[in-house]
């Protein structure tokens, strides 16, 4: 399916049968995973009489599902994530296509002085490095940290101290306008940082204001075929009431 869209006195065309998957899929064994949670877990509900698998001898599946969409899943969070506020995820989006922009990016060595005086080397997503790369009109930032794509679904994330954003380059892309950041990352913070949340809180400008317009997408997988440039951005999430939800965000190329 072709459609032809228009919008910021552009006009461009996208096939809707190409997709490009960008979430990573959440496994019982082997998947990934990042603040030291386990797998998913699923389990067969069994009663008197009754029992919720067809190879077991029941008429229907019917199981339920442990997850932690922070640790085990893509996921799309709200404001909420750091609030005292409830502010639902779902909620949130009343759209869901966005004009976004794949970019690249290298983290770089930084030395930091921990609270105890001592030194440890961070890799840091700087200003300088998207400042004047973000095309104009962009509704969404999607963040490629990491090459080898396959090897994203089943990568554990415990005490790695991945790549993060600084807390002036969240404010940077809060400040041109970008509504939705996205990244294959387990969180735009550094892993251990004393609860600070820096980029959370640029972002979102929280504790100033409670934005109910801005998403942050974490853990998710760009393959490495997808090219840096324009796409058409949908984001769909589950329809949960809480901070974050399972996500499925889908690019499509333009043309």
């Amino acid at each position: 399916m072709k459609v032809k869209i228009s919008t910021n006195n552009e006009n461009f065309k996208v096939d809707f049968n190409r997709p490009i998957d960008l979430s990573l899929t959440s496994k019982v064994k082997n998947s990934f995973k990042a603040w030291y949670v386990d797998e998913i877990k699923i389990n067969t509900i069994k009663s008197e009489g009754f029992i919720g698998s067809v190879k077991e001898g029941g008429s229907v599946n019917f199981r339920e599902l442990l997850i932690n969409p922070h640790g085990n899943m893509t996921h799309t969070e709200s404001v909420g994530h750091i609030s005292q506020d409830s502010i639902y995820v779902n909620e949130i989006l009343q759209s869901f296509h966005f004009m976004s922009q794949v970019i690249t990016v290298v983290p770089k060595k930084e030395f930091i002085i921990d609270e105890k005086g001592g030194k440890e080397t961070d890799l840091v997503i700087d200003v300088d490095q998207i400042k004047n790369k973000i095309l104009p009109n962009m509704e969404a930032v999607i963040l490629r940290t990491q090459n080898h794509f396959e090897e994203l679904a089943y990568k554990t994330y415990h005490n790695t101290n991945w790549p993060y954003l600084k807390e002036e380059t969240a404010a940077y892309l809060r400040n041109i306008g970008v509504q939705h950041l996205l990244i294959d990352q387990p969180s735009v913070d550094k892993e251990f940082d004393q609860g600070k949340l820096l980029a959370h809180k640029a972002f979102w400008n929280y504790p100033n204001e409670i934005d109910q317009k801005r998403t942050i997408t974490e853990l998710i997988g760009i393959p490495d075929i997808v090219k840096d440039g324009k796409y058409l951005l949908n984001i769909s999430l589950a329809n949960i009431e809480n901070d974050a939800s399972p996500s499925r965000p889908i690019i499509y190329e333009i043309f």
